[in-house]
Order: C-alpha cells, then sequence, then structure tokens
C-alpha cells in the first residue's frame, strides 16, 4: 500500500498570541525558548486555526489579533483556517450567543451582519496578503447559531439563510478557501446524517465538513470511523476532525479544576503515551475514510498552557485555565510526544 502523510496536519492556536502577551513561553525539546510557531512547523504542522469573534471583552480573538497571526503564519507557510463564532464569546452547542451589536437587528439585519462581519474579515486578509485556505462558517452548529433566530429546533430555514449569507461573502472575497460546515459529537452518525440532510435540503453549498471528536464526550474510534466512513460516501465531501484532545496528565497546573479529570478511556491512559496513543489512533481513523475523504486533524487547543491572565473567561482576568493538561506542551512548556504524532502521519 502506497503511505502518504494526511494533507492536514494543524492544531487551533487561538489562545497562543494572549499567552505570550502573558509572559508565556515554549521551549524546544532541548529547553531552548522558542517561538511556538516554529516548534508546530519544525513537528509537520500546516495548518493553524484561529477562532474570530464579533467584539470581544478582552479584545482578543477579533480581527486585528486575527491579520497578526496571519503575517506570521504565511512567514512560516502555515496554511489558515478562520473559526467564525459569530458571537461576543464561546459559540458551541450548548450556547451561541447573539453579539451584543446585533441585539437590535431584525431577521434581514442579522443576515446582513452575518455577511458584513464575514467580508470585512476576509476581504482584510485578502487585502493583506494572507488569505484563508478554509472558513468555518459558524463553529459547532448543531444547534444553530445566532440564537434565538438561527436556533434549528424547529426547521433550518433561519439557519440555512443564515449560513448562506456568511458563505456568500466568503465566495466573494476569499475565493480561494473552501467552506467548511463544522458540528460537534463526531461519534453520533445518526446526528450527522440529520444534520447534513436537512442543510443540503435548503439549498446550502459548501466544500467540507468539520467534525469535533472528543472521546470522553463523543464515543469511540469505531464510532468516530463509523461516521466519517458513512458520511464521506454519504455527501461526496472531504472531513477533518478539525477539533480533538485529550489529557496527558490528571494534575492542575494553575490551581482552577480542569475540564477533564475523569472519564479516562479504556487503553488510554492520561499520560503523555496515552496521549499520543489517542492521537494515533484518531488519525489512523481520518486515514481510512474511503475515497481520500479524510483530510486530516487539528488539535484544540494546543498552545494553551497555563499563564495567569490567559484563562477561559475573557471578561475575567483573573479566570484560570481548564485546558492546560490536554495541550501539546507539558508543564514546562516542551512538546509532548503526540506533537511529533500530530505532524508525520502517514497513510
Amino acid at each position: 500500500m502506497m503511505h502518504k502523510r494526511l494533507p492536514v496536519r494543524g492544531a487551533d492556536i487561538s489562545s497562543l498570541k494572549k499567552s505570550e502577551d502573558q509572559g508565556g513561553v515554549y521551549y524546544d525539546e532541548h529547553g531552548v525558548p522558542s517561538d511556538a510557531l516554529a516548534i508546530l512547523q519544525a513537528h509537520g504542522l500546516n495548518y493553524a486555526r484561529l477562532r474570530v469573534w464579533v467584539d470581544s471583552p478582552d479584545g482578543y480573538h477579533g480581527k486585528a489579533q486575527l491579520l497578526e497571526m496571519a503575517k506570521r503564519l504565511k512567514a512560516r507557510e502555515i496554511s489558515l483556517l478562520v473559526d467564525f463564532h459569530y458571537s461576543d464569546t464561546w459559540a458551541d452547542p450548548g450556547k451561541q450567543p447573539k453579539p451584543k451589536a446585533w441585539q437590535t437587528l431584525d431577521f434581514a439585519g442579522l443576515q446582513q451582519a452575518v455577511y458584513d462581519h464575514t467580508r470585512d474579515i476576509c476581504q482584510a486578509l485578502q487585502a493583506q496578503g494572507t488569505p484563508p485556505a478554509m472558513v468555518q462558517v459558524g463553529n459547532e452548529i448543531t444547534n444553530g447559531m445566532v440564537w434565538p433566530e438561527g436556533k434549528n429546533e424547529q426547521d433550518f430555514g433561519n439557519l440555512a439563510a443564515l449560513l448562506k449569507a456568511g458563505i456568500r461573502a466568503v465566495r466573494q472575497y476569499a475565493p480561494r478557501a473552501q467552506v467548511m460546515l463544522h458540528l460537534d459529537n463526531g461519534g453520533n452518525n445518526t446526528l450527522y446524517r440529520w444534520w447534513f440532510d436537512n442543510i443540503l435540503a435548503q439549498g446550502v453549498a459548501f466544500d467540507l465538513i468539520g467534525a469535533s471528536y472528543y472521546p470522553y464526550w463523543h464515543g469511540s474510534p469505531a464510532d468516530l470511523q463509523n461516521n466519517l466512513n458513512d458520511i464521506a460516501l454519504r455527501y461526496n465531501k472531504d472531513i477533518v476532525v478539525v477539533e480533538t484532545a485529550y489529557p496527558f496528565t490528571l494534575q492542575d497546573n494553575d490551581n482552577y479544576e480542569n475540564v477533564i479529570t475523569t472519564q479516562e478511556q479504556p487503553g488510554y491512559p492520561f499520560t503523555p503515551e496515552g496521549q499520543a496513543k489517542m492521537l494515533a489512533d484518531i488519525l489512523s481513523v481520518v486515514c481510512d475514510v474511503p475515497n481520500g475523504h479524510g483530510l486530516g486533524v487539528m488539535w484544540w487547543d494546543a498552545t494553551w498552557i497555563a499563564v495567569s491572565g490567559n484563562g477561559w473567561d475573557p471578561a475575567d482576568p483573573t479566570s484560570g485555565n481548564n485546558w492546560e493538561n490536554q495541550a501539546l506542551f507539558d508543564y514546562n512548556g516542551r512538546p509532548l510526544p503526540a506533537l511529533r504524532v500530530l505532524g508525520n502521519p502517514s497513510c
């Protein structure tokens, strides 16, 4: 069998700029302080994912930071995936809060706002010569986005209209970018069939399927394989596991309880070796997706080490980081074994 590298070997690094600004330091394997992007690139990563909020409480995750980071990525020939949240803060299946500036808009106004915001970001990236390779129109939009209007409990009409507005802006102002629609719960085939059947019935045109897969929440690697194999054939779309992570330790590093301290999966201990083994198996799943439709994997959030001032709550500078035991850098700021696994998968 011919061996090939997966074309997408990436990580979400949305935390990096704030980490650096607050004093975070990253080291290579030899203990030499280095640019985290240089370390990622040296380990074989070729994609970076950055989220965009409309008006973040702490000033991060907006256009200015994205443009700055995009220049750094281009200098290292790392491709950019822009992750639009259409919110001022975290947007996921449990919450898709409307941006403050959009609160009084009617639905036509919301469609225009989605278009304008997407256009503004894409146009700015194009103008400085750092166009995105991929664009997510919405983040984990399993239950819709821009709530309550864009919630898809009853039907998909409003959500489809909002997605079409965002996609139209991408097509016009970042014409080479591939458009991704992204759901959580990557091991749930019933969910993916329901969602994509409905969104395609609304005439939404897109290029890529993005899936989040967290093993402690979303089923076994076999469940992930079953889902990705099915939807690759059902929809004839390329797929990226655009979010995944797994702990390398149970220990805490900032006196703030981590999200995952239990739910260790059989055969995958919460150790550096267990983290690397889990990632290797997820990469194998993507490699085995039929017809080459498995493009790759991105780790979430690879660079979110424990740094005072860079916690989970953008409105509270004293909040801690509940994710540092799932980063790809250890508590001494050095690369973990999983980072080398992520950058060098072969099928």
